[in-house]
């Protein structure tokens, strides 16, 4: 996907780089999702003091499914006629909640950005936490009419989408050295730099220490600021390696003091991710779900002797093929002082649990504690118990359930459907720190699954390979990196390569001088073309070489072209020149051709 080059008129669609008819069409908005009875998958939960008034704390939960009815109405648009229409993965999500002025684009407060877990293609899984300044968001959300009425409040979603930016038709040149040292200078000492950093120090190095030359012939003078900003995005790619969320120089990139000892071309387009920001109201739900207590619970503070609501909520996700079951036995002292246990079940369907209590007329008030029982189930055997032993106090009417509490960490992974394009069945190795591994396989039939993390496993972080399936049986590692704590999502673009294979094409002199005109014509694939195909046909000459760029369609694919000759002879006695001549197709896999003879 071409992120720079959305169509004319669709400024929401963006091509496939190499496939014309393949567009990529971008989330335009969030619905709420309901359960199989129709009710709202959501949770609200606040707090409230004794005179009624709020307080800081509490917790969010929705499931959102992002909506792609409007592919519909674009498929039926004439310009688009013929061309195949799909949602473009996202690749990350993040949420806030917005409190806004009545002009609608006027933000009066805005809480702090959370991870959103992206559980598959088209929905979103959001647990957030709500902060101060969430607190005072919610507060004028819930407003009874006589104090002003409710203000609009949003959940403002931050989604992040792969695709490529085109590079530029420039070399860069420079001393290898110097540039090292002069970066060295301009980036943190202390940790690795990031994007923004390697892009402040290329537009912030001396003049004449890059050097520009075009790769053609009728060039364009180009913006030098943007020139040093393509050469950084290159940069890091060809001169320095990931590490975490930084990069750092790359030991193996060679230094010299010669005045042409580094450079690097900034024609190859370069993975990039582009922005989108949708807005869901949480005012509308409010409205529509307000009197359901499951949407909107609110903890009330303990009173000795009368009925109070304990809310028990699970944010961890659960699923029939990971956390399938969580148990939460609660202990309190009842109205005679006597200890009570309840225990409450959390199996998928119900992330709320609400207990109506009375507690004790003395000491210090309900002693509400609890423990867990997790019940993880694990393909091929038996489930998996995690139980904590003792008794942990809870602080107030409001136990919220996560990893610490019940003492397992649940990471979805998944393969988005354009992973199938490429392979049958994905591998997905995950290491943890305690070097144990978990290994899970993904298919077109079972493309989810479950990771989950235990014991000290789940206090660090763990790291994760996938690796395709070739149609020959091999493996290939396409993806390695650190499992997100929320979430794994692998899609097409992981198998696709990222910059085209090249192919440098020379002319052998002697060849040159016998012949008035040669040509080379290629096309992509492993293939042989019919006869008639046509590719792209390239004039040689003795001297520099021609480079061509091809795609392959997939990682697992190993680069292949096809090409043929045509050509002009000349008579060797008088020199005059022969008919056009055109030989047959060969296949190739060399990034290097030489031209030595003519077909026979």
């Amino acid at each position: 996907m071409m992120l720079t080059r959305p169509l004319q008129d669709f400024p929401d669609v963006f091509p496939d780089h190499r496939d014309a008819h393949r567009l990529y069409v971008l989330p335009d908005r969030a619905a709420l999702a309901l359960d199989a009875d129709g009710f709202p998958r959501f949770t609200l939960l606040r707090r409230t003091a004794d005179d009624g008034a709020a307080q800081d704390g509490g917790l969010l939960q929705a499931f959102l499914a992002l909506d792609h009815t409007h592919l519909d109405a674009l498929a039926r648009e004439p310009s688009l006629a013929g061309r195949a229409l799909e949602p473009a993965p996202v690749a990350q999500a993040e949420a806030r909640l917005v409190l806004r002025g009545v002009s609608g684009d006027l933000v009066q407060a805005a809480g702090q950005w959370q991870p959103v877990a992206t559980s598959t293609a088209d929905a979103l899984s959001l647990t957030h936490h709500l902060g101060p300044d969430d607190s005072r968001i919610v507060a004028a959300l819930v407003r009874e009419d006589s104090s002003g009425g409710p203000e609009p409040v949003e959940l403002e979603l931050r989604l992040r989408v792969q695709g490529l930016r085109p590079g530029l038709p420039w070399v860069v040149t420079t001393t290898g050295t110097t540039l090292h040292d002069q970066l060295q200078a301009l980036l943190p000492a202390d940790a690795p730099a990031s994007a923004t950093d390697l892009d402040r120090a290329f537009l912030s190095l001396p003049a004449g220490l890059l050097r520009w030359q075009s790769l053609l012939d009728d060039a364009v003078p180009a913006d030098t600021e943007a020139l040093a900003l393509q050469a950084a995005h290159s940069a890091r790619q060809s001169l320095f390696r990931r590490v975490g969320e930084g990069f750092e120089w790359h030991p193996g990139v060679p230094l010299t003091d010669t005045a042409d000892g580094l450079s690097w071309r900034l024609d190859l387009p370069l993975p990039d991710t582009v922005e989108r920001r949708l807005r869901w109201s949480l005012s509308d739900v409010h409205r529509d779900w307000a009197g359901r207590a499951q949407a909107f619970p609110v903890v009330t503070p303990f009173r000795p002797m009368q009925r109070v609501m304990v809310h028990v909520l699970c944010a961890l996700p659960l699923h029939s093929r990971g956390l399938a079951q969580l148990d939460v036995e609660l202990r309190y002292r009842g109205p005679s002082g006597a200890w009570v246990h309840h225990t409450l079940r959390f199996d998928g369907r119900t992330g709320l649990h609400a207990l109506s209590v009375v507690g004790p007329a003395f000491g210090a008030g309900l002693e509400l504690s609890y423990r867990t029982l997790a019940v993880v189930a694990r393909e091929g055997q038996l489930p998996l118990t995690l139980s904590s032993p003792d008794f942990v106090p809870v602080q107030g009417l409001q136990l919220v359930i996560g990893e610490a509490e019940a003492g397992v960490r649940p990471v979805p992974v998944g393969a988005d459907p354009s992973l199938w394009a490429h392979t049958q069945a994905v591998r997905l190795v995950v290491t943890a720190a305690s070097a144990s591994a978990t290994t899970v396989m993904l298919t077109p039939q079972a493309p989810d699954a479950w990771v989950c993390l235990s014991g000290g496993d789940r206090q660090t972080p763990a790291e994760a390979q996938a690796l395709a399936r070739a149609g020959d049986g091999a493996e290939q590692a396409f993806w390695s990196g650190a499992l997100p704590p929320e979430g794994l999502r692998l899609n097409g673009w992981a198998l696709e390569p990222a910059v085209p294979d090249q192919v440098e094409i020379r002319l052998a002199g002697p060849l040159a001088a016998a012949t008035a005109l040669v040509g080379v014509e290629l096309r992509a694939g492993d293939q042989l073309p019919a006869d008639d195909a046509s590719g792209t046909l390239l004039t040689l000459e003795a001297g520099p070489a021609r480079r061509w760029s091809y795609w392959r369609r997939s990682l697992l694919q190993p680069p292949a072209y096809a090409w043929r000759l045509h050509w002009v002879g000349r008579d060797p006695a008088t020199g005059a020149t022969r008919p056009l001549r055109v030989g047959p197709w060969r296949v190739d896999h060399a990034s290097e051709l030489l031209i030595e003879q003519l077909p026979s």
